[in-house]
């Protein structure tokens, strides 16, 4: 038997962008739950489950034409409906007629054959490291506790702090001589802690940056520190580093 391919919010943010909406929710769980979607004809946004939304059930389109088409222009008169060219999948290669602008598949079928090739899997997973990146570059949060290890680390070793070193990737501290890069993951890369945030994309970056590291030849060194600023845990740390570099 066939397992069902599970697919991740980018997955499915890349699916209701190939046709024409865009996706607002930043989790997702399963085709049943309900995310918010932002309609590509008239802007508004409505709540539907990736399941519904694959079999067609879309923002009405009565309301998309009124709200894109009949709306009264400053000098009088109204928008006219744009009839588009037809254009080819990009799946089956057939030619249709597209919805809207965005459109460029011409199918359900189509669109799912589409997630499953080689092209759209390394689309989405170098759009996932250009996110990780931004992420990175914009991660301007270091903790007391990750402040006063890299303090530790400096009085031992000549060492870096949040250098996107590794193609574009940081680590939280990086001592070049030991080939060593320090990974100092806070609460929010094992927790939930906000709504805005998504765990599981924190933690496919945290993958990815593990692997372009080790690709570097460098040894990702993780510390997990789930509470507050705790001295005497940060120079426990410490201790078991220095002795843990001696075997890695």
């Amino acid at each position: 038997m066939k397992m069902p391919i599970k697919l991740s919010l980018l997955d499915v943010s890349l699916y209701i962008e190939n046709n024409g909406d865009k996706l607002i929710s930043k989790e997702y769980n399963n085709n049943k739950s309900i995310l918010d979607i932002t309609c590509g004809h008239c802007n508004l946004n409505y709540l539907q489950s990736f399941d519904r939304f694959k079999r067609g059930f879309k923002h009405k389109h009565t309301e998309c034409t009124k709200a894109t088409f009949n709306t009264k222009l400053p000098f009088g008169g109204y928008k006219k409906q744009v009839t588009l060219k037809p254009i080819v999948c990009i799946t089956c290669k057939n030619e249709f007629q597209p919805k809207n602008s965005k459109a460029k598949l011409c199918s359900r079928e189509c669109a799912d054959d589409n997630c499953r090739t080689d092209k759209y899997k390394k689309g989405a997973f170098i759009n996932g490291q250009k996110g990780g990146k931004v992420s990175a570059t914009r991660q301007g949060r270091r903790s007391k506790n990750e402040i006063y290890f890299s303090e530790l680390c400096a009085k031992e070793f000549e060492i870096t702090t949040n250098e996107p070193y590794f193609d574009g990737w940081d680590a939280d501290v990086i001592i070049h001589s030991e080939k060593t890069a320090i990974l100092w993951n806070g609460i929010w890369h094992y927790k939930q802690i906000a709504k805005t945030q998504s765990l599981i994309q924190v933690q496919a970056r945290d993958r990815i940056k593990t692997s372009i590291i080790e690709k570097y030849g460098y040894i990702p060194y993780v510390i997990k520190d789930m509470g507050k600023y705790n001295k005497a845990f940060v120079e426990q740390e410490f201790e078991i580093f220095k002795l843990m570099r001696i075997d890695i």
